[in-house]
């Protein structure tokens, strides 16, 4: 028991501090002169400039409503995870999309993101008719997160309370006399985690049966983003994004909600982006910001989204008028799935 404690403590002691980017494998990139190899070590180490905004409030740079002459614009729509929380500005996915497309298309791009942390489907509708539309994008982009369909009553609304104030408890240590051992900690928090994973996934569940207000109203909203673009000629994706909380896996156990929001998006008339498939079989720890305690996608799923979405658009967009040869390790080619070992 004794050893088992000191072991618990010690494999602890010496865990990295989350900056928001994932470890991966340097071992084949050290050579001469290199820092001792450990076999991991940070992509990027540098602070997140979460406060980076615009005089509207959005993550983004400033952005006239008249598109200059032999500019095409993406408009991109979403959450916080299309915000970027706790990454860095320009490797969220839409500044790498903005790059991408100029490389790759040979064209004039910017990519304007009106994101913003704990918007939904109905919220985003509004704010394309009101907002959006006015920078006369050629293409749209909406970011879909499984908890868009959510209400002010939803279970997980409840479930994120509940979530916080059991990371308050743990932060705390807790008052008992077993709460000391490392041990009984480890034990405590893997317990906990099994519970509240359950919860988790009935709490989704029940957002997307069809009688749930949340769910109906978000289907309604898809319906008016894909009608306000159709009316003007300009395509419309939804990019849906997974809970990376759970493994990337055969088990992932939401797949029939992300067949549901597929089926609501086509239906509407919009394209489908499901991000799904680019990250099986990748451990999702390696796609996170901070593993259970903030499942926001980290720089390397944000790279992983960008080179999906930017394929996707080459079937939605007309053929360029040129195409730029891509420069040498400015990205991954077209439809070629990258590995989180050794991203460049």
């Amino acid at each position: 028991m004794v050893i088992a404690e000191g072991a618990v403590r010690f494999a602890g002691a010496g865990a990295p501090r989350p900056t928001g980017y994932a470890p991966v494998n340097t071992r084949r990139l050290a050579g001469a002169g290199a820092p001792r190899p450990t076999g991991y070590a940070p992509v990027n180490t540098r602070r997140p400039e979460a406060a980076w905004t615009n005089s509207l409030g959005y993550r983004d740079n400033e952005h006239p409503l008249a598109k200059p002459p032999g500019l095409r614009r993406a408009l991109v729509l979403g959450d916080s995870f299309t915000w970027g929380a706790r990454i860095e500005f320009e490797d969220a996915y839409p500044r790498r999309l903005e790059r991408g497309l100029a490389r790759h298309r040979g064209e004039s791009w910017e990519v304007i993101s009106l994101a913003r942390s704990g918007m939904n489907t109905v919220e985003e509708a509004e704010q394309l008719a009101s907002e959006g539309l006015a920078y006369d994008p050629d293409v749209v982009v909406l970011g879909y997160c499984l908890n868009d369909s959510e209400d002010e009553n939803a279970a997980e609304a409840r479930r994120a309370r509940d979530w916080e104030e059991m990371r308050r408890e743990r932060r705390s240590g807790g008052d008992g006399l077993l709460d000391r051992s490392a041990l009984f900690r480890l034990v405590k928090r893997r317990v906990w985690a099994t519970v509240e994973n359950r919860r988790r996934i009935a709490a989704y569940r029940s957002m997307y049966v069809p009688d749930y207000p949340g769910w109906i109203a978000g289907q309604k909203a898809l319906r008016t983003m894909a009608g306000l673009c159709r009316a003007r000629t300009v395509p419309f994706l939804v990019l849906i994004f997974p809970l990376f909380g759970n493994a990337m896996d055969e088990g992932y156990p939401f797949t029939a909600i992300h067949a549901a929001v597929a089926r609501a998006a086509t239906d509407a008339g919009a394209r489908v982006v499901d991000l799904l498939p680019a990250y099986r079989g990748l451990k999702s720890d390696l796609l996170v910001v901070d593993g259970p305690n903030d499942e926001h996608p980290n720089e390397i799923a944000h790279r992983i989204a960008a080179d999906v979405l930017l394929s996707a658009l080459d079937d939605a967009l007309p053929p360029p008028a040129r195409r730029a040869p891509p420069a040498a390790g400015s990205g991954f080619p077209a439809r070629a799935r990258p590995s989180p070992a050794g991203v460049p």
